[in-house]
């Protein structure tokens, strides 16, 4: 029976976390891309120097 009132919270908490580590784990993939996006851009502006 105690398991019954405690499954809604218990869920929710699981959403909560799972929705953070979404947010943590997109966040640091938009920062990988971002770095490989900049070495992308510094390495066609030094064939544009040369």
């Amino acid at each position: 029976m105690n398991l019954l009132i405690l499954l809604p919270s218990i869920i929710y908490f699981a959403v909560i976390g799972f929705v953070i580590w979404f947010a943590i784990s997109f966040i640091n993939l938009q920062k990988e891309r971002n770095i490989v996006l900049k070495e992308i851009s510094n390495k066609l502006n030094n064939k544009e120097i040369e």
